[in-house]
C-alpha cells in the first residue's frame, strides 16, 4: 500500500533560510575615516604647550607686544591593501536556479561576504591597535580596574573612574565643544555589568521603566556618546564540514574581562580638529573604479567560474594619546 507521507520529497524552502549577521561594526565610530589620495602622506598635529601657556601681557605705549608662535610635528600614515575574494562556479549558478535547489544568490552573496571580510579585519586592527596602545592613563594596554565594575563588586569604581577619566582629559584641554564629542566604549560585557550597579539603576528608577540604554547612560555620565561593540570573530581553523566555531570578542584586552575606552571623536574631520586616531582610506585609482573601496569580478574561463573581489586601501594610527583614557579588566580581575 502507498502512504501518503511517502509521496512528498522535501525539497529546498525557496523563500526563508537562516542566516548568522555580524553585530554592527563600530570602528569608524570609534576613530573617524580619512579618506584621502595618496598612500602615504604625512598628518600635521600642532603641539598644545604654546596654545595652553597664559603668557599674553601689557603693551607699554610705543612699545611692542610679547611674541610667540606655535609648534608641530606631523603623524605618518602608509596604506595598505586589504582583500578578500570568492568564486562562484557555473556548475553553483546554474544549479542555484533550479527549483529543488537551496534559495541562493551567489553573486550577490559573493560579494557580500568578501566585503564582510575586509570590514571584520578592518575592525580587528583598529580593536587591536587601540588595546595595545598607551593612553592617557600611562598604562601599556590600559589601566587595571580590577573587576570593581561589575554590579556585584564590593567597592564599585565605575562612576569615579569614569570621572577620573574625564578629568585627565581636560586637563589635557579636550572636552565636549562645538566640534569635539565625547564618546565611551564598553565592550557589552562590561555595559551588561555596568546597568546592574545599584547606583546607576537608583538615576533612573523613578523616571523611566524601561532597560538602561546606551543613550540613556551617556545622559546619566553627561558624555556625548557610549558605544556598545559586540562584534566576534571566528578563530578556529577552517575544516571541510565548516562547522568548527571558535568564538573571541574584537575589543579586548584579556579575553572576557571586560574594557573601557573614553576618547575624544571630531563631529567632522577638516583642519585644526581633535581626535584620538584615524583610519585612513586611500582612493585607489580610476582604472580600478576610482573609489575608496574596490569591487571587481573576473573570469576564469579554465575553472568555469567568475571570482569577486573586495578590496579596501587602509591605515589605521593613534595621533593623539591625551584624547583617550582606557580600562582594562573592567568586571573580572
Amino acid at each position: 500500500m502507498v502512504l501518503g507521507k511517502n509521496i512528498v520529497t522535501a525539497s529546498a524552502l525557496r523563500n526563508a533560510s537562516i542566516f548568522y549577521q555580524t553585530p554592527e561594526f563600530v570602528a569608524g565610530q570609534v576613530f573617524p575615516v580619512l579618506q584621502t589620495n595618496a598612500p602615504t602622506m604625512k598628518i600635521t598635529k600642532y603641539l598644545p604647550a604654546d596654545y595652553f601657556r597664559n603668557d599674553a601681557s601689557v603693551r607699554g605705549e610705543g612699545g611692542e607686544a610679547r611674541r610667540g608662535g606655535f609648534k608641530t610635528t606631523e603623524v605618518t600614515y602608509s596604506t595598505v591593501e586589504t582583500a578578500f575574494a570568492v568564486p562562484i562556479t557555473d556548475e553553483l549558478r546554474r544549479n542555484a536556479k533550479k527549483q529543488s535547489a537551496q534559495p541562493l544568490q551567489p553573486d550577490i552573496e559573493a560579494i557580500e561576504l568578501a566585503k564582510r571580510k575586509v570590514m571584520l579585519k578592518r575592525e580587528s586592527e583598529v580593536a587591536s591597535l587601540i588595546t595595545a596602545a598607551t593612553w592617557a592613563d600611562g598604562n601599556i594596554g590600559g589601566e587595571d580596574a580590577e573587576g570593581n565594575w561589575a554590579s556585584g563588586a564590593g567597592t564599585n569604581t565605575f562612576l569615579a573612574d569614569i570621572k577620573t577619566a574625564l578629568q585627565a582629559l581636560r586637563a589635557k584641554g579636550i572636552a565636549s565643544g562645538a566640534n569635539m564629542e565625547i564618546r565611551l566604549l564598553l565592550d557589552d560585557l562590561t555595559f551588561d555589568e555596568v546597568v546592574e550597579i545599584s547606583a546607576i539603576q537608583d538615576q533612573f528608577k523613578y523616571t523611566s521603566a524601561e532597560s538602561i540604554t546606551p543613550d540613556m547612560l551617556a545622559r546619566m555620565l553627561k558624555i556625548d556618546k557610549i558605544i556598545v561593540p559586540s562584534v566576534i570573530e571566528n578563530i578556529a581553523n577552517e575544516t571541510k564540514a565548516g562547522t568548527e566555531f571558535t568564538a573571541s570578542r574584537v575589543w579586548k584586552v584579556n579575553a572576557d574581562k571586560g574594557m573601557a575606552l573614553l576618547y575624544a571623536y571630531p563631529k567632522r574631520l577638516g583642519l585644526r580638529v581633535m581626535s584620538a586616531g584615524l583610519i585612513v582610506n586611500d582612493r585607489f585609482d580610476e582604472e580600478e573604479g576610482g573609489g575608496h573601496e574596490r569591487v571587481m569580478k573576473w573570469r576564469e574561463a579554465a575553472n568555469h567560474q567568475d571570482v569577486y573581489e573586495v578590496g579596501e586601501l587602509r591605515d589605521q594610527l593613534q595621533v593623539c594619546a591625551e584624547a583617550g583614557y582606557m580600562f582594562k579588566d573592567t568586571i573580572v580581575t
